[in-house]
This record gives structure tokens, C-alpha cells and sequence, in this order.
């Protein structure tokens, strides 16, 4: 291409050569023509100069010619007959024997020689030819010169291009590599911002799926939300995969540190948050799964499928969770290593909402942890509760409050309901009686165990085997007495009163019993369950109904009502499901609910939560527990309320003095379906060690009166609880059946103080300090013994000891002193306490006053002045109740109070507080 160009100039170059050669005679005849137009401007050049008259400036001048130049001719040279570059300077060689020499045509001196007028025409003809040659071969040397010229130039100009191409060749070769490499630093570091925010938006929408819900926490556990959260946890897996595999890179890492230095303290912070997020990805796979599993078991309902082929928990299953589990114990560790060389202000990836969310999420982990081994010692509990690793089978039973027992009431009807793999198969209650007398005979003269001959009913069975308010002690009574009677071996016990199943059917609503055309709700349950089995016009209704016996028909409603419940409940959403475990907690912390399972750990686990039933052994706190057991043969304990009146004063020795006063008001208001006399079989629990100063209003077992002989003093007590073997002669007038007892331990409003006609054969007993001083249960003190209340009077049990250390502080102003009261199952007690703790001498601190129901154990607190005023405000703030002093909380300001810290006001000012702990309905 550059030789083509070459030749198109040099072509360019003749032409234009030529048209000079030409140009100065052509140029010099227009000039004349142009000075001298006339009519023969069309003639031809030869003939214009042969007509050309001379002008008289020809004729009177001459060309003036210099003696050394003769020889050599000069003419006017027009600087237009030159190329425009040869305009200002050219070398001309236009005189011979002279140097050669640059020549500027503007300084050359011209002379006009006058001439005759032929020769001035031949020399002036002559010229020009001679002139013409020489021009034209000066021309074609300046040409060729000029050719010359263009050609070196053009050299010079493509070893200039060719240089500056290969100096700025060797520039971006040089350049290249850390150019290069720097693009890569930010190609990188762009990949590693897309990826991470790609990845971190997965997670995101994880968070927006998986919403949780205090007041459902099972909201999370839906199929379908659960499978598009796990497919989200596993797009963020890959992604930060890739991420990691890309910062992780020597080449990457390197060319970020040379060329974007300002982006490697990010990049080395986001290699430790990319295997943050790669195991939270990991772990949210894992735990999806998990939940789906979880999701597959409660939607399934353990109570809604009896068909035991279709096992709803499998020990893959479980496998399968506790690896999952194990794995999530590790992402967390690793979680919280990788985040201790993250700071989050520092990544440019994150936003700020996301950092907060980040944040909060690390801080919540040492919880989540705690969470999941708290998780792992359930799973193989649960595991043998739902009969994964074999068949397992529960003793049930109801307990009716209305005729309170230890454990909290009469057991009446009984069932066993069998789990295997997760499915709970069929439960059917049945009358306890044909379980009792059977017709084996075995239960025939059975004595109750050692301990408990106050139950002295005769042919001891499982109705009557609730004997110990420590539920431990009652369900293995219970479940010996079972198997001794055929029931079979069994691997736990579950007791419930009315209590329980009427916080059911607030969840469920009504249910409708249409053969009997009755709608049973939580409030009339009791009263219709008494009516069909004790009242002989609800007991023949069932038998014209069911068309069966007296003794098959007389618990068939009860039968009825608990299977179209149990209908109810298996249909029941989740939603709901959930709100009855809620009550059934409280349900078991008011030991309306009970629990015992053979299983040690699974026991260990129920003590550890306190959710066993057990009495409290008082090892590290003050406290009592009254348990009391209606053997009156009939269903007074709903017209029983009863109150524990305590006072506490405290010594500077730390021992602390109980005057405690039981109080049983008894306002018969319906049918008691038995005897009248209300006849409890009280014990008090306290701390081993307790010593025993009075007690009174126990039955001392001595008649009142005997043939001839009356006296208005009670006799000692003999110290047992049996019967008294003094029976009168038949025939004597005894009337001490109408006895008022001097110590005022009854009280009869209506002045009738006749306890009925179980009691007027044998005779009425004198009261006296409690018969029994032998506690049951180890590790406790106890005192107690029969009290006997005649209807619709009031009965005051007193009794007093001493607790040598009672756990006093008082150099601890946030708990000097505290005091535990327990609640047994199947009522609610009102309790009413005073801690005199004048003895200790203690600024701002004398007495204390607190008067509530209980619902569950309730401890009580001394505190110091600084912690009442501080106590007073937040009760005040819970309660919303006006400032002032008050002397008590009423019991329906405890009942609100439930679950928070109750105060109550001293006598005395300034205030010391009292606070209970747990949580009550």
C-alpha cells in the first residue's frame, strides 16, 4: 500500500513538472497579451511575434548586460512559475562555474539589454528556447530532488511511526500485566460483591419465609414454607461456595493487595463471613429438614391415626435429628470463630438493616446453643415416650376433686392408652370398680401400704391408692396396685382432675352430647359428671339409654363425653394443639395435671423441671406443705375451701417459729352424693429437722362419752388415727355426736354442731395436738392426723414448730428471708402470711403481711427497704394500682398477678417487700 501511494505521488509530481515546463513563455505571451488586447488575440504564438510592432519603450531601451555575464543570459523569473513550496527559497543552477548555492530569486539581478528589433526577436526567441531547456531541467532536478526529499521524508516519517508504535508497544507490553492484573483485582473483587449480595438476599427471604410467632411458635413448621426455605439455604450454599472458592484464590488475593490495596482488609473480613454464611446455608438446609420432619409429625397429629402400619416417628427419623443437631453444634462454634475477625462496619456488602440483623443473630447464638442441647437430652426422652424403640403402655387415670385425695382427687374411672412409632391408638375409660372387684379377689381385705393406715376404707384398691401428695410416691402405689389386680405391666402413670379437661374445652368450645341432649362446657363439666354418676335419676337414664346394668351403665355418660372430647381434639389445627399444651403446663405445675413414667431419665427430666409433682424436701428454703385427703365417703371437697394461716417469726439465731392455723370452711351448696361430716385426713410437710412444739383440732381417736360417763375435757391423744375401740353400751343416752369442742377448734354458725349419722355409732372423738408424727416421705418433717367439719361449719387445725435454720440473710437485703408454700393438686388454697422479723433488728425491716390464692408452689420473699420501694413500683406498674399503703393483696389482684412479682405492704413504714416466684393460672 505505501509503494502504490509512492507512485500516485511521483505521477501527481510530473504532471505538475510539466505544466511548470511549459508555463513561463505561455505565462510571459498572456502577460504581453493581457498588457496589449487587441484583435489578434486568437492568433497563434509565432504569429503575434511576428507582427508585434515594437513599443516605444522597446525602442528606446535596451537590455543592460554586464561584461562577466555575456555569456550568460538572464531573464525575469516569476515566482508564480515555481511549485508553491520553491515560492520563498530553490537551488538553481542557473550559473555555471559558480559554487552552488542556495538562491533567493527575490535578490537575483535582472538587466533589460535594448536590442534592434530582429535581433531582439531572434535573441529574445533564442532565450526562451535556451531559457525553456534549462528551467525545464532545473524544474526536473527540483522535481526529482523534491521526489528525493518526499521519499527520505517519507522514510524518516514511517521510522518515526514505526519507532513511536514500537515505543508504545513496549509500554503496554510493560504495562500489561499489572493493568491486567488490576482489572482482574476488580473483576474479582465485583464477583465476590455480586456473590455475596446474591447470597445474603437468599438468606433473607429465609428470614421473611421462616417468620416466627411467640404466640404460635409452630407457625414455621408448614410444609411448604419449609421446603422453599430449604431450596433458598441451599442457592445461598452454592453461592457462597463459589465466593469461597474465588477469595480464596493466591492469585486473586495477590492482585487485590497490589492494585486494590483499599479492598483487601474487605476481601480477607469477607473470607471469614463467607464460611460464616456457608455454614448458617448449611445448617438451615439441615435444620429445613429437620422442621419438615417436625412439620410431618405435628400436622400428622400423633392423635389423629390409630392405624399403627403408618408409624409417624421412625429411629431413622431420629437418627437423623440428633445428626442434624450434632452438625449445628459444630456451625455455630465455627460461626462464632469466623465472626470474631469480622467487623461489619467495614464490609461495603452490607447494608445497614443487614448488619444490625447479622449482629443480632451472633448474639443470640450461645441461647441457640443452649437451646439445641437442651434439644438433644429431649430427643431420646421423647423418643421412648412416642414408643420409637418399642411398644409403649400408660396407665391413665381421672382424679375428681370433688372428693380430694393426696394427689388430688377420687380415681373413678381408669384407662390404658398404647403408643408405638409416634401413633397413639385408642383410649376407652372404664369404672375402676370392675376393675376393684373384678371378682379375683384379690383386692378382698388388702390393707393399704405401711404409712398410710388412715386409709382404712377396707379392700384397698387402685380408687383408693392416691395416698401420698407426692406424686412420685402415689403413681408407684398406683401402678403396683395395677398390675397386682391383672392391669398388666405398665410404663408410666398419668392422673388428671376436672380441672384439666375443662381447660381443654375452653380451647375446643362445647361439646354436644346429643343421646342425652346435653351441651357440657367448662363450667357445668363437674356438676354434669356427678349428676350421671351418683344421682340414681342420671344413673337410670344411662341405663335406659345404653340398655346396660347398673354397674356397666353408671359411668357410660362419663365414658361418652371423654371420647367425643378425644374426637374433638384430633381435629383440632395446630394453632389450637399448641394452646392446650400451654394450659396442660400450668395444669401440671397446679398439679391438676400429674405425670410419672418408669423411665429414669425421662423421670430425672420431669424433676429437673419441676414438673414431677413432688413435694418440695426444703433443703435450701423455709416452707410447708399441707395435703389433705376427703375420706368421708362422699363429694364435699367442692364446698371446702380452705386457708393457711401462718405466722412466721423470725430470731437472730436464724431460726424461724410457724404458728400455722388451718382453717376448713365448709358451706354445703348442692348435693354431696354421701354423709354429711366432712371427714380430711390432714398432714403438714416441712423441713427435716423442724421441731414440734402444739398442735390441736385433730381427732384424737378417744370417744367424747361412754356408758354412764360424760366429760367436756378431751382426753390425750393416743397417737394413732384408727377408730376408737371404746364403743358405748347399746341403749345409753350419749348425745356427744352434738360435742362443741372447748378448744373453739369448730365453729358452727347455726349452732347445729352435729356431724350426722356416720358419726353416732361410734360416738364423736374428742380433738387434741395431731396423731401422727412419723413423716412418709424421707427427708421431711410431718405432723398431722383426721379432722372431722359437720356441715356447713368451719373447722381452725392448729399446729407449731420450730426451724432452727430457716435460711436467714440478713446481709442480703434482696432476700433475707423466703418461704415456700406448697400447693396440692385439685384446689386452691388462700394463703395468708405474716413474717415478724423484729427480732433481727434490721433497719427499715419489721413486719410483713401477704394474703392471695395460690395456684402453684409459691415462694414468698423478704426484702429489704432499697428492694420494697423497688418491688412496690414495678408491682404498682404491673397492676396499675394508685399509690397509698395496703396492708395485703387481695386475691384477685394475685390472680392477675399471676407469673410476675407480688408485693405485699407491711404494717409498718418503711415498707419491706414480698415477692412469690413461679408462674400460677
Amino acid at each position: 500500500m505505501q509503494a502504490a501511494e509512492d507512485r500516485s505521488a511521483c505521477a501527481q509530481s510530473d504532471d505538475h513538472g510539466r505544466s511548470l515546463a511549459d508555463r513561463p513563455t505561455a505565462h510571459l505571451s498572456t502577460e504581453g497579451e493581457q498588457r496589449e488586447p487587441g484583435p489578434d488575440q486568437g492568433q497563434t504564438h509565432q504569429e503575434r511575434e511576428q507582427a508585434w510592432p515594437p513599443s516605444s519603450q522597446e525602442e528606446t531601451s535596451e537590455e543592460k548586460v554586464s561584461p562577466e555575464t555575456e555569456e550568460l543570459p538572464t531573464t525575469l523569473l516569476d515566482e508564480r512559475m515555481l511549485p508553491a513550496p520553491l515560492h520563498d527559497e530553490a537551488e538553481i543552477d542557473l550559473f555555471p562555474g559558480h559554487e552552488r548555492e542556495l538562491v533567493d530569486l527575490a535578490t537575483v539581478p535582472t538587466t533589460v539589454l535594448g536590442l534592434a528589433k530582429g535581433q531582439v526577436r531572434e535573441s529574445r526567441q533564442g532565450r526562451r528556447t535556451l531559457l525553456d531547456r534549462r528551467l525545464a531541467q532545473q524544474l526536473r532536478r527540483i522535481r526529482e530532488r523534491r521526489r528525493g526529499r518526499s521519499q527520505q521524508e517519507r522514510k524518516h516519517h514511517r521510522f518515526r511511526t514505526y519507532l513511536s508504535l514500537a515505543v508504545l508497544l513496549a509500554l503496554i507490553v510493560g504495562l500489561l500485566p499489572p493493568v491486567g492484573a488490576a482489572l482482574a483485582a476488580y473483576s474479582a473483587y465485583s464477583n465476590v460483591k455480586g456473590l455475596a449480595e446474591d447470597g445474603v438476599r437468599h438468606l433473607m427471604n429465609v428470614k421473611d419465609l421462616l417468620t416466627l410467632d411467640k404466640s404460635n411458635p409452630l407457625a414455621a413448621l408448614e410444609a411448604d414454607k419449609l421446603q422453599r426455605a430449604r431450596q433458598e439455604f441451599r442457592q445461598a450454599g452454592a453461592d457462597f461456595l463459589q465466593l469461597q472458592q474465588l477469595v480464596e484464590r493466591t492469585d486473586v488475593r495477590d492482585a487485590i493487595q497490589s492494585f486494590a490495596p483499599e479492598y483487601a482488609s474487605s476481601l480477607d473480613m469477607a473470607r471469614h463471613l463467607v464460611q460464616v454464611a456457608l455454614d448458617v446455608s448449611r445448617m438451615g438446609e439441615e435444620m429445613s429438614g429437620v422442621g419438615l420432619l417436625a412439620a410431618s409429625i405435628i400436622h400428622g397429629s400423633p392423635l389423629s391415626s390409630n392405624d399403627k402400619s403408618k408409624p409417624l416417628l421412625t429411629a431413622q427419623d431420629v437418627t437423623t435429628v440428633q445428626g442434624s443437631l450434632v452438625h449445628a453444634l459444630y456451625y455455630i462454634g465455627d460461626i462464632e470463630e469466623q465472626m470474631r475477625a469480622v467487623d461489619l462496619k467495614q464490609l461495603p456488602i452490607l447494608n445497614a438493616h443487614q448488619r444490625e440483623q447479622i449482629t443480632s443473630i451472633v448474639k443470640a447464638l450461645p441461647q441457640a446453643r443452649q437451646q439445641i442441647n437442651q434439644v438433644q437430652q429431649l430427643i431420646p426422652l421423647v423418643s421412648w415416650l412416642l414408643g420409637v424403640d418399642g411398644h409403649r403402655r400408660y396407665l391413665l387415670q381421672t382424679m375428681d376433686n370433688a372428693e380430694l385425695r393426696p394427689g388430688g382427687g377420687f380415681t373413678g374411672q381408669y384407662g390404658v392408652v398404647d403408643v408405638q412409632n409416634g401413633v397413639v391408638g385408642t383410649l376407652a375409660l372404664r369404672d375402676v370398680a370392675k376393675l376393684d372387684y373384678a371378682g379375683n379377689g384379690f383386692q378382698m381385705g388388702r390393707q393399704a401400704p405401711p404409712g398410710y393406715s388412715w386409709m382404712h376404707m377396707g379392700n384397698f384398691g387402685l380408687r383408693d391408692s392416691n395416698v401420698s401428695g407426692d406424686y412420685p410416691t402415689t403413681a408407684r402405689i398406683n401402678i403396683q396396685v395395677f398390675e397386682d389386680e391383672g392391669g398388666g405391666p405398665v410404663d408410666g402413670d398419668i392422673a388428671f382432675t376436672p380441672n384439666f379437661i375443662a381447660h381443654i374445652l375452653d380451647v375446643t368450645g362445647p361439646i354436644v352430647v346429643k343421646e342425652y341432649g346435653e351441651t357440657i362446657t367448662s363450667q357445668n363439666l363437674a356438676d354434669r359428671l356427678h349428676y350421671y354418676q351418683q344421682d340414681p335419676a342420671g344413673i337410670a337414664r344411662q341405663e335406659q339409654i345404653t340398655g346396660k346394668s347398673l354397674h356397666d351403665a353408671r359411668k357410660a355418660f362419663t365414658s361418652l363425653v371423654a371420647k367425643l372430647l378425644l374426637d374433638k381434639v384430633r381435629h383440632l389445627p395446630v394453632s389450637k394443639l399448641l394452646d392446650i399444651v400451654k394450659g396442660a403446663v400450668k395444669d401440671i405445675q397446679a398439679r391438676d395435671l400429674e405425670l410419672y413414667f418408669t423411665n429414669p431419665a425421662v423421670e430425672a427430666w420431669l424433676v429437673q423441671q419441676g414438673y414431677s409433682g413432688a413435694i418440695n424436701s426444703f433443703k435450701n428454703i423455709d416452707g410447708f406443705h399441707v395435703v389433705q385427703a376427703n375420706i368421708s365417703v362422699n363429694k364435699a371437697s367442692q364446698y371446702v375451701h380452705s386457708t393457711f394461716q401462718d405466722t412466721i417469726t423470725l430470731d437472730a439465731q436464724g431460726g424461724a417459729t410457724h404458728n400455722l392455723t388451718i382453717i376448713l370452711d365448709y358451706d354445703q351448696r348442692g348435693p354431696v352424693y354421701g354423709f354429711d361430716a366432712y371427714s380430711d385426713y390432714i398432714r403438714v410437710y416441712a423441713p427435716a429437722g423442724s421441731q414440734f412444739i402444739d398442735g390441736g383440732g385433730f381427732d384424737s381417736g378417744q370417744p367424747v362419752c361412754s356408758a354412764g360417763r360424760s366429760s367436756t375435757q378431751s382426753p390425750p391423744g393416743t397417737g394413732t388415727s384408727s377408730p376408737s375401740s371404746k364403743q358405748p353400751i347399746a341403749g345409753s343416752k350419749c348425745d356427744s355426736y352434738n360435742y362443741i369442742p372447748p378448744d373453739g377448734s369448730r365453729y358452727c354458725p347455726s349452732g347445729n354442731y352435729a356431724l350426722g349419722p356416720r358419726y353416732q355409732n361410734p360416738p364423736v372423738d374428742s380433738v387434741g395436738p395431731p396423731t401422727a408424727l412419723q413423716s412418709d416421705l424421707p427427708g421431711r418433717a410431718m405432723w398431722g392426723g383426721l379432722t372431722v367439719t359437720p356441715k356447713n361449719c368451719t373447722s381452725y387445725i392448729r399446729l407449731s414448730w420450730y426451724v432452727p435454720h430457716a435460711h436467714i440473710n440478713p446481709k442480703d437485703p434482696s432476700n433475707i428471708y423466703s418461704v415456700l408454700i406448697g400447693k396440692q393438686g385439685g384446689m386452691v388454697p388462700t394463703v395468708d402470711i405474716t413474717i415478724d422479723a423484729t427480732a433481727l433488728h434490721l433497719k427499715g425491716v419489721s413486719t410483713l403481711h401477704y394474703h392471695s390464692d395460690i395456684h402453684k408452689d409459691q415462694v414468698i420473699t423478704l426484702k429489704g427497704p432499697q428492694t420494697a420501694a423497688k418491688a412496690t413500683h414495678q408491682a404498682r406498674a404491673a397492676t396499675g394500682s394508685q399509690s397509698g399503703p395496703a396492708a395485703m393483696v387481695a386475691p384477685a389482684t394475685a390472680a392477675r398477678l399471676a407469673g410476675f412479682p407480688l408485693l405485699a405492704q407491711p404494717f409498718t413504714i418503711p415498707t419491706p417487700a414480698v415477692t412469690t416466684s413461679g408462674r400460677g393460672r
